[in-house]
């Protein structure tokens, strides 16, 4: 010990107690980051896979040969229950925005090609209220944020 100079040890403790909890909530935001970004890419791979099933010209806006229509109507109506899913898990806060806004741009697109449209337009048709979420993201013309409604 040098002479006049002690060690508060006590203080030692305290501050690499606080740097332990500085690193321990750091550690946790990151971990909260990586999955939120894994919860979304899981959706985004559940659009990947649903749309690969659907014929290249419904997704480029063109209408279908009349023996892959049915086929179709299936895969689009599955697409649009995930925008709905998409929607709603956006209004529980549980997607980013930056995240929905990708996703609102994309669905606003799909829904103004062909196929999609002749879908959208039966299930409003026969089964309104069906994907509540959805109709009302249309009524916005896609514009606002569900976490808002």
């Amino acid at each position: 010990m040098i002479k006049g100079f002690s060690i508060d040890w006590g203080s030692i403790v305290s501050v690499f107690t606080m740097l332990g909890v500085l690193v321990a909530a750091f550690q946790l935001r990151v971990s909260s980051k990586i999955a939120q970004s894994e919860f979304e890419d899981s959706i985004d791979q559940q659009y990947r896979d649903l749309t690969k099933g659907i014929p290249v010209d419904a997704l480029i806006g063109r209408e279908v040969s009349q023996d892959k229509k049915e086929f179709t109507r299936e895969l689009i109506y599955n697409y649009l229950d995930l925008c709905n899913e998409q929607i709603f898990l956006r209004r529980k806060g549980r997607v980013r925005i930056d995240t929905w806004t990708d996703w609102c741009s994309g669905i606003e697109s799909n829904l103004k090609k062909a196929e999609f449209q002749a879908v959208w337009a039966e299930v409003k048709r026969e089964a309104p209220e069906t994907f509540s979420f959805l109709e009302k993201l249309e009524a916005m013309n896609f514009v606002g944020d569900p976490k808002k409604w």
